[in-house]
């Protein structure tokens, strides 16, 4: 019963932004994010003010909209100087289609040399608005009870649909290879990671199969177990080609049992890290400076598995004697095949 509540909770969460204000504010949403969309016609620089320390790494931080993915947000370091840099796709929490959901946390992650596409175009979030309260846009603050509802939603299968995040991989391959773009030549389109906050997370487990997809992270996240199609999960799951990372708060994040059903039903050939920080919801840390412990986990994962950093914020944050993470008394950890 505990189970199915959390399912139910979670499945509220997730839809609940997209039913507050029924159909028509549906419509309105619909619209705005469209407008936002189709109006752009040059590359802009948003501006986003950042409340808070400024990025850890060694670039600097440019956020962008570009008139080819106007659906999408671009973070990325504003000098493109490496041979290659590494790309995440990032889906956001309750799908919601802002860009600018998770400011705090994807800056910190391209200032280490990412590449970050988010979906959505980038939107002004407002306090009561569609657009979300801020980088846990769509759900509650971490700790807090989620409303009821009546179970996991029937169209199960358009929860793990990752088409937007493949949109983003393809444009940008396109990109890489035109020479009159500034990303020709300059990221690495071949070994990239999918991550998603909630229902973004579910995103990214859409998109793992993709053979570009060597990562995937699912952050406050995990799938519902499906029982018109027991196999259906199982599918996704043997679809993964390549690592995972989920990363849930504690007990009281609506997330947390599916994300350890995951880790639990992972197969054994999938090299798997599983962290809960106890001390948040489902909020996590994203809101936190340079999204918090959350951000530095990221960081580590996204330089180990893309970058093949060996150093102890890379691979020797998660193995090893000395693994940061794993001597961190804030987290409780598990991994499975990771090398």
């Amino acid at each position: 019963m505990r189970s199915q509540n959390r399912l139910a909770k979670i499945a509220q969460s997730i839809l609940s932004p997209l039913l507050l204000a029924g159909v028509s504010g549906i419509t309105t949403t619909a619209l705005a994010q469209s407008d936002a969309a189709t109006a752009i016609t040059k590359l802009t620089t948003i501006d986003v003010k950042q409340i808070g320390r400024p990025p850890t790494g060694p670039y600097r931080v440019v956020v962008e909209h570009d008139p080819g993915l106007a659906t999408h947000t671009i973070y990325r370091p504003s000098e493109l100087s490496l041979p290659k840099h590494p790309v995440l796709v990032w889906g956001e929490g309750a799908c919601v289609k802002n860009g600018l959901s998770f400011p705090k946390f994807l800056s910190e992650i391209a200032s280490h040399g990412f590449v970050v596409i988010a979906d959505g175009p980038p939107l002004e979030r407002q306090p009561n608005g569609p657009n979300g309260p801020g980088p846990q846009a769509g759900v509650p603050p971490p700790g807090a009870p989620a409303p009821g509802g009546a179970g996991p939603p029937a169209d199960r299968a358009s929860m793990v649909n990752g088409t937007a995040l493949v949109a983003a991989l393809d444009w940008l391959e396109a990109q890489n290879a035109k020479r009159d773009s500034r990303f020709y030549g300059k990221v690495d389109v071949r070994h990239v990671a999918a991550m998603g906050m909630s229902c973004g997370g579910l995103m990214a487990y859409g998109a793992s199969s993709d053979p570009r997809v060597s990562t995937v992270g699912i952050w406050n996240s995990g799938l519902f177990p499906n029982e018109s199609d027991p196999k259906a999960n199982a599918k996704i799951y043997g679809g993964i080609h390549g690592s995972v990372i989920i990363v849930t708060g504690g007990e009281s994040d609506i997330a947390h049992d599916n994300g350890k059903r995951d880790f639990d039903l992972m197969p054994a050939k999938v090299p798997t890290f599983y962290g809960v920080y106890p001390s948040v919801g489902h909020g996590g840390t994203y809101n936190q400076d340079n999204g918090g412990a959350f951000g530095v986990t990221a960081v580590a994962w996204l330089k180990w598995q893309l970058m093949g950093d060996t150093s102890a914020t890379g691979r020797g944050y998660f193995v090893g004697d000395a693994c940061g993470i794993c001597n961190d008394s804030n987290w409780k950890v598990a991994s499975r095949a990771l090398r």
